[in-house]
């Protein structure tokens, strides 16, 4: 049991780290540029698209993908894995694209919001009204003063929605065939393997504890009035 389990382990993390990769940096970019360009057209329109995103269900995202890209529209990808057994996953990459991109466009909404509405936040402060006042350049008004005292509680939510793809990546890797912790979730309790789904719930409850405790110690690392009171 601990060979199949490793296998589908290593398959599932290269599915959620490639996933998280890609997340986050693109939901900490369009929410910041989102929050300076408040009540413009094009913050109304990515508002308005990732209310959109964060409504549908991630198997629905993963059929209008496959769809478009796979079957009826545009065959540009596998819509199912094609690893043949004793096969990495990642030896065929094309078969990576589908899943990871369902889960991207699952969690990057709620990471765009709460950037967007934390970041709106601190443009609006003291501090950073006195940069400006200084006469920095916007870039490093952003980057420098702004950005850092947001990510304590965006981290909270990035870490929300880490924590989601441990749980949610059953039903995409259920719909894609792929054959990591979700798959083998769904053929344990199809089996009824009692010791199997134990032994892979304690792994999804073990990874949400380590990204929640990471998620705190980047908060505390990130709130000065944390490190603070920390050290009194």
């Amino acid at each position: 049991m601990n060979a199949l389990l490793a296998s589908k382990v290593s398959a599932s993390m290269v599915l959620m780290v490639i996933a998280a990769v890609i997340a986050i940096p693109v939901g900490l970019l369009l929410g910041t540029w989102s929050a300076m360009r408040q009540g413009r057209a094009s913050d109304q329109a990515l508002t308005g698209f990732s209310l959109v995103l964060a409504a549908l269900p991630e198997f629905v995202i993963g059929v209008v993908l496959t769809t478009l890209l796979s079957t009826t529209v545009f065959k540009l990808l596998p819509s199912v894995t094609m690893a043949a057994p004793g096969m990495k996953v990642w030896d065929y990459p094309l078969q990576l694209i589908l899943p990871c991109l369902t889960l991207v466009l699952v969690v990057v909404p709620y990471m765009i919001r709460m950037t967007r509405t934390t970041m709106i936040d601190v443009l609006d402060s003291g501090y950073v009204e006195m940069a400006r006042l200084k006469g920095l350049p916007e870039r490093q008004v952003i980057f420098k003063h702004a950005l850092p005292h947001a990510i304590g509680p965006v981290a909270q939510v990035v870490a929300m929605q880490l924590a989601w793809l441990a749980g949610g990546i059953v039903v995409v890797e259920f719909l894609f065939r792929f054959p990591g912790l979700g798959q083998a979730m769904v053929d344990a309790v199809n089996n009824r393997d009692v010791q199997v789904v134990q032994a892979l719930s304690m792994i999804i409850a073990a990874f949400y504890v380590v990204v929640n405790l990471i998620a705190d110690v980047i908060g505390i690392l990130a709130n000065p009035k944390l490190r603070t009171e920390s050290r009194s």
